[in-house]
């Protein structure tokens, strides 16, 4: 999923990649929490947050508080709602736990209106939304 969500062309350009492999690596640490959408017994999506140092610092980092948003929908399945399932729920269960969500998204990803209707604003720099 993290090949998705890098809009990278192969699992293997995400190895090659320090900072994207850190999304993923060692996954179940503190303040990471994800869910998958499954059709079929088949992962279609996901959606997972990363709490970072200021030490490790994602693409979004905000502060030791906030979570960076990583999310991926196959391409078969995209505009179909199942990124608006993932994020409804990430977000229910970010709510008690963190005061707001991060993400990085490049300007030609199809999912910015998504995250708009989730309440992400637009910065130069980092997109937020407070839960």
């Amino acid at each position: 999923m993290l090949r998705y969500a890098a809009q990278e062309p192969s699992v293997e350009a995400v190895k090659e990649q320090p900072l994207l492999r850190k999304y993923v690596e060692q996954f179940g640490r503190s303040g990471d929490c994800g869910i998958v959408a499954m059709l079929n017994e088949q992962a279609i999506g996901a959606a997972w947050l990363r709490l970072w140092s200021e030490q490790e610092r994602g693409l979004s980092y905000l502060d030791n508080q906030t979570p960076e948003l990583a999310m991926a929908v196959l391409p078969d399945y995209r505009q179909q709602g199942v990124g608006t399932q993932l994020l409804s729920h990430l977000i229910e269960l970010a709510t008690p736990q963190f005061p707001a969500i991060s993400l990085s998204v490049r300007a030609e990803n199809s999912a910015i209106a998504l995250y708009e209707r989730f309440g992400f604003e637009k910065s130069l720099t980092v997109s937020s939304k407070i839960v």
